[in-house]
């Protein structure tokens, strides 16, 4: 349903993808319900997205967060001044596409096929590229997400919304506060925040590098951002596990509560909990 640009991570709509439209109208309704019940999801789309929800234009900085080498070279195209443009670039008003496996020129204009790109007219050429990437190539698809998500939470309220706002109300924001965080945490069972587990957990954890605090909230939330709101609309749980200490710490995700075996030596909890939150993909014993 979706093409991933490895350049930035980013996933956009596919032109030639085999789903209905009624399943990307259904994912518009869950990114839509995300926002109405205040949870974020993990979804990698640019901005572009938000600009379309909010039916604002799309440009050729779009291009560039999408798919960063397309964008240096169209912003290179735009910066050349030489008259031997015509020599440099040899293009024509159309764009290489994938088509099930095949590459296919799409004409950007009529008789596109024909037309040289020059000096003169290559603004017109980035402005008929982009509006084709961005809109003309996905609108069965977008327009289905569209309407899936505006029956969810459409409105004139939506006006109000920057495209980056919307975003951030979706997939959440990197403000962290991971003392917020702690001080947010609940505990079961005989787990407390004065438990000496619970202390060298919290050591360890405060002493992680960012990017291992965001894989730790990826591996117990399912997201590594949080809501717009703050981290204070994060809450999590620790409860003691039945594993001795050569178990790793487990995540239910659903409930964003984390099994925390009763380790008695800081250097085997960090050695257990950055394996479990550094592992985490395939399969893996507990």
């Amino acid at each position: 349903m979706f093409k991933l640009h490895e350049g930035s991570n980013l996933q956009w709509f596919n032109p030639s993808t085999f789903e209905e439209a009624n399943m990307f109208q259904l994912i518009g309704n869950i990114c839509g319900l995300a926002i109405y019940n205040f949870t974020i999801i993990d979804l990698h789309f640019p901005q572009a997205l938000f600009k379309k929800l909010l039916n604002r234009p799309v440009t050729l900085d779009d291009i560039k967060e999408l798919d960063p080498g397309v964008g240096k070279s169209l912003q290179d195209m735009l910066d050349f001044e030489g008259d031997e443009f015509e020599d440099v670039y040899c293009l024509a008003f159309e764009v290489m596409q994938e088509v099930f496996g095949e590459s296919k020129a799409i004409e950007l204009c009529p008789d596109g096929h024909n037309k040289t790109v020059n000096q003169s007219n290559k603004h017109d050429y980035i402005n008929l590229y982009v509006d084709y990437i961005l809109n003309k190539s996905v609108e069965v698809p977008f327009r289905a997400f569209y309407n899936g998500f505006h029956s969810v939470c459409g409105g004139m309220v939506l006006e109000l919304f920057q495209p980056q706002e919307l975003q951030a109300m979706v997939v959440g924001n990197e403000d962290y506060d991971f003392n917020e965080l702690e001080k947010n945490t609940d505990y079961k069972q005989d787990y407390h925040k004065y438990h000496p587990t619970i202390k060298i957990f919290w050591e360890v954890f405060h002493e992680m590098s960012l990017e291992d605090k965001k894989k730790f909230l990826l591996f117990l939330t399912g997201s590594d951002r949080i809501p717009v709101f703050g981290m204070k609309h994060v809450k999590i749980t620790i409860q003691p596990s039945s594993g001795g200490e050569h178990f790793l710490p487990v995540a239910h995700t659903c409930f964003n509560m984390l099994d925390l075996p009763r380790y008695t030596n800081k250097a085997t909890l960090k050695e257990k909990l950055l394996m479990a939150i550094q592992q985490t993909q395939g399969f893996g014993l507990v």
